[in-house]
């Protein structure tokens, strides 16, 4: 508990760390209250209550991944930028275990962007509620946890551990910043124009995110998607550890 006591208030006392938290936020807020303006403008008239929930849910959430990228590239400064001014060294006088450090910055991090989903989806969701007011939306249903749990703070959340990995793996910023810029937007991006490149969109974090909150056809059961977000978030924080292990 210490070691992550220790990281939170290296990260809150960052000028980064708000930089990218209001950068992320806030851009996904006005997209996610576009987004929904526009998706329910276009609703058909006989939309039922529940359909509307559900359809408020989903317009919220992509927004909310639209905030990954930011939140992912707090992850590599976080821990590159110790790297770059040799305060890594003191933090490991502190505390010796360096798979400890890692796992203390995850467990920050990780509540970090919860608390940005979070941050993002509740007003996201009374204003779509309330632009589908005349829709008379239920309460959404059961089906949205799946939006809510996977596709979106997961998502936010996986983006941001992969970003700490490989500031971990890199210890650069601008070298980590790059390769997750690549492989989250550039990649699927590629992917689209390339013959063949649907295939490999289909294994990165994107595809089971946005298949989530129903942006994409379903591939994989819900809980395959849930397990390869899981699995994005974890494998690159074990690589790190196992990187990590060598003395710089």
């Amino acid at each position: 508990m210490n070691a992550v006591a220790a990281e939170w208030i290296k990260l809150r006392t960052l000028r980064s760390t708000w930089w990218a938290l209001g950068v992320g936020v806030l851009t996904a807020l006005a997209l996610t209250a576009l987004g929904a303006s526009t998706v329910i403008s276009r609703w058909d008239p006989g939309q039922t209550g529940e359909r509307a929930a559900m359809g408020i849910v989903v317009a919220v959430y992509v927004g909310v991944v639209l905030a990954q990228l930011p939140l992912g590239m707090l992850g590599t400064m976080s821990i590159s930028g110790e790297h770059t001014s040799g305060m890594i060294h003191t933090t490991f006088v502190a505390v010796p275990s360096r798979p400890r450090v890692l796992l203390a910055k995850a467990c920050v991090l990780g509540g970090v962007a919860v608390a940005a989903s979070l941050l993002i989806a509740i007003p996201g969701y009374l204003y779509g509620h309330a632009v589908a007011a005349g829709f008379h939306p239920t309460l959404p249903p059961p089906a949205a946890a799946w939006v809510v749990i996977g596709g979106g703070t997961l998502m936010i959340v996986t983006t941001t551990m992969l970003g700490l990995a490989l500031g971990a793996i890199f210890r650069n910023g601008v070298v980590a910043i790059s390769v997750l810029v690549v492989l989250m937007v550039l990649v699927p991006f590629a992917g689209r124009m390339l013959p063949g490149g649907e295939v490999v969109n289909r294994v990165l974090p994107g595809y089971p995110a946005l298949q989530l909150i129903e942006q994409l056809p379903d591939i994989m059961p819900d809980a395959a998607a849930f397990a390869a977000l899981v699995a994005w978030a974890v494998v690159p924080l074990l690589i790190a550890a196992l990187a990590n292990r060598r003395v710089s």
